[in-house]
């Protein structure tokens, strides 16, 4: 897990929409939906388009990113608390 995916995975112990998640970061908007996208194929992070509605990896859709929520998986926990 590199240093940044272990900042993301810490921000997200509860359900954050992406544009509160960009505020906590140093990134900048593409680098952080590049590393959201690695997340969730490593399956450590899980994606809503509403708090109901969880997304697959096909479904994800690069220009509705930034109406996207986001959650650690139990997985992506795990791997984050081994990590640190």
């Amino acid at each position: 897990m590199t240093n940044t995916q272990y900042e993301i995975i810490d921000a997200l112990y509860f359900v954050i929409p992406f544009d509160e998640l960009l505020a906590q970061l140093d990134l900048d908007e593409g680098s952080l939906v590049v590393e959201l996208h690695k997340l969730h194929q490593k399956g450590w992070i899980r994606v809503y388009d509403a708090i109901d509605q969880e997304l697959e990896n096909h479904a994800l859709r690069d220009d509705r990113f930034t109406k996207y929520q986001f959650l650690a998986s139990k997985q992506g926990l795990i791997a984050h608390n081994f990590d640190g």
